[in-house]
């Protein structure tokens, strides 16, 4: 069934370039009716050469609700907002933007959280875990952030470009001097979380991320690559029996924080 749109109708945009590709609101949409709330999410394109000039004007609507912010512009739409949570900081980017009570605008990050509710939903905890962690861009930055605010007690990052994953291990060690964050260790033994947050595995014979030692039914694995359903990662996963998760459950544990942020959920 299709909202029906009136003239009081709230609108959130998804904001992107290109857009075309995004399925928030086919996920968006229906958890917005369950809840009774007469807004809509609608895909919002603003090419890259006109951003600033063009959001600075859709912020000044009256009916906007709110702003989904995907690639490329989760850093670009930051100097625009008044206050943004401490994560974003050290990130650099954030994903989802609104008002406060006085008419301020807000940001905060939530693909870390997506992450980490998929892993919930499988009945697990990611305090005091281990983890391992490929892929140190926009994703794999806030991913890290939130291993590390729900209590990981250890956090190995890897990434092509070793400078990015240190770059997140000196940012994120002093706010997190609890846990031991390195960018050394690929020995699988040594940990019980295993993330993919690079784009291995989407496309055809990508194969999986490489690690050292071999997996077992101890470790958890999380792909966050949304298509294919399973990955190579997560069929090996399956066959030596870890728990684990794809990057579908990422989404809609994300779209669920994004919701609760803009008391819609």
């Amino acid at each position: 069934m299709q909202p029906i749109v009136n003239g009081a109708t709230r609108l959130l945009f998804i904001v992107g370039d290109p857009i075309a590709q995004v399925r928030s609101p086919l996920i968006y949409n229906p958890k917005i009716e369950a809840q009774g709330k007469n807004c809509i999410l609608l895909p919002l394109q603003i090419p890259q050469q006109a951003f600033e000039q063009t959001i600075a004007s859709i912020m000044g609507l009256g009916n906007l609700e709110g702003l989904i912010i995907t690639f490329p512009f989760k850093e670009r739409i930051m100097p625009f907002l008044q206050h943004i949570s401490g994560d974003a900081a050290l990130i650099g980017a954030v994903n989802a933007v609104k008002r406060d009570a006085q008419g301020e605008w807000c940001g905060d990050i939530f693909d870390g959280i997506g992450m980490i509710r998929a892993v919930q939903a499988l009945g697990q905890n990611i305090a005091g875990r281990k983890a391992l962690l490929y892929g140190a861009g926009g994703a794999g930055k806030a991913i890290a952030a939130a291993l590390l605010s729900h209590g990981a007690g250890a956090l190995t990052i890897i990434d092509r470009d070793r400078s990015k994953a240190e770059a997140i291990a000196a940012a994120l060690g002093p706010k997190y001097p609890h846990a031991c964050i390195g960018c050394d260790n690929t020995n699988i033994e040594d940990h019980d979380l295993l993330v993919n947050a690079t784009p291995v595995g989407m496309g055809p014979g990508d194969g999986h991320v490489e690690w050292n030692g071999s997996l077992h039914a101890g470790i958890t694995v999380v792909d966050i690559v949304p298509y294919p359903i399973e990955t190579p990662l997560l069929a090996l996963a399956k066959q030596h029996g870890c728990p684990n998760t794809n990057g579908q459950a990422m989404i809609q544990g994300q779209s669920d924080a994004v919701l609760e942020y803009f008391n819609i959920g």
